[in-house]
This record gives C-alpha cells, sequence and structure tokens, in this order.
C-alpha cells in the first residue's frame, strides 16, 4: 500500500530530524540513556534517564530537601518544595538566597516520591543559551522503582519547538540533564559532591 504523499513527506521529514539529531549529538555518559521524540506537532522533548543505586524514598530526598539537593546538585540550594514553591540554587558557593544572580525553578506539579515538574522562572544574568527560550520549556522529573535499592530516574524536558535558539537550549540541557543525572547517581555510588572539585557544563551557570 502507497502512503498518501503528504504522510510521505512528513515521515521523511521526522526521520531526517532523528538522523540529524543522532549524528550530530555528542556521545552522552556511561549509564544515560536517551529516548527523546518528536512528537507529531514538530515538537520535540528531551527524554534521559539513569540508574541510581538508592531507594525511590532517598532518591525524592534528594530532590526534595535543600540539603539533600546540595549534596549532589549544586554548592547553595534552597528547596521549597511544594505546588508553587520553587528550587533556588547558584554554582557559586559564596552565593545568598535571594540573588537576582540564581537559578530558580518553579514547581508546577507534585506526585509524591514518584514525580514532579518544573519550569524555569530565573537564570543568571549570561548563560550559553537563551534563557527566554528555555523558560517556555517544562522538565518533569519521575522516579521508577526497580527494586529495593534502586531506582531510575528520568529527566523530560518538553516543549522544544525549530530554530536555532531552541536548538541551543536543546543542546545545552541535552549534556546539562546527563551531568546532572550522572551527579545524582555518584551522590548515592560514591559520596555527596565535592564542589571544590566538580566540573559543570557551562560554568557555574546551570
Amino acid at each position: 500500500m502507497r502512503l498518501p504523499a503528504p504522510i510521505r513527506s512528513a515521515l521523511l521529514a521526522l526521520a531526517a530530524v532523528l538522523l540529524a539529531s543522532t549524528v550530530a549529538r555528542a556521545a552522552l555518559p556511561e549509564g544515560v540513556t536517551e529516548t527523546s521524540y518528536v512528537l507529531s506537532s514538530g515538537e520535540r522533548v528531551l527524554e534521559l534517564a539513569i540508574d541510581v543505586p538508592a531507594n525511590a524514598h532517598d532518591v525524592w530526598g534528594a530532590w526534595a530537601t535543600s540539603a539533600g539537593y546540595q549534596s549532589w546538585a549544586a554548592p547553595v540550594a534552597h528547596v521549597d518544595f511544594r505546588v508553587g514553591g520553587a528550587i533556588e540554587t547558584s554554582y557559586n558557593p559564596k552565593a545568598v538566597v535571594g540573588a537576582k544572580t540564581n537559578i530558580r525553578n518553579l514547581i508546577l506539579a507534585i506526585v509524591p516520591e514518584r514525580a514532579f515538574v518544573i519550569r524555569n522562572l530565573q537564570a543568571p544574568g549570561k548563560t550559553p543559551f537563551d534563557a527566554p527560550t528555555f523558560q517556555k520549556t517544562q522538565t518533569a522529573v519521575v522516579l521508577t522503582p526497580l527494586d529495593e535499592q534502586r531506582t531510575r530516574v528520568t529527566l523530560i524536558n518538553s516543549g522544544y519547538a525549530a530554530g536555532a535558539l531552541w536548538d541551543g537550549v536543546y543542546d545545552f540541557f541535552r549534556t546539562g540533564n546527563a551531568w546532572s543525572l550522572t551527579s545524582l547517581r555518584d551522590r548515592f555510588a560514591k559520596g555527596p559532591t565535592d564542589w571544590s572539585k566538580a566540573q559543570v557544563p557551562g560554568g557555574d551557570v546551570r
């Protein structure tokens, strides 16, 4: 059966996008898996995951508390974990909570110990990506218990349209989210992050 020309064209365009993404983008760190995809609308979804050697309750605490977040995600963190609350961080160890140069993510939804959704409200003044473009996306963090001491953590960053600005944001957070996942895994496999030695993608902007 021969498909109608418009459908064939759409499938070929989608295949080209997926092929270009596969060829052009760098390999991810060991242990990070990618299941990114494109919706029929053309919207791109960046989806990465990693298996963490800890139970879901402990992994949730690493996201949902200030001390937990500081142990792997950023040296300065203030977490107000509720719908309408925010996760505020900085990669500058001398930063103070409330500074306009901090990163601030609004919490949009929570399923306790299973998932939550955030959207960026504030980014540092200088970033290697277009911050207003990134702020049009949202990120879901999903925890899937694998057994009593293993949890799969999936970051689903959705809302990507076409264009150079979108491509720049997508590529930055493909690398950045992979770094976050490996940092979270290593926090449980090796211990809390030593921020005096940590190499953060993009300097201190994430």
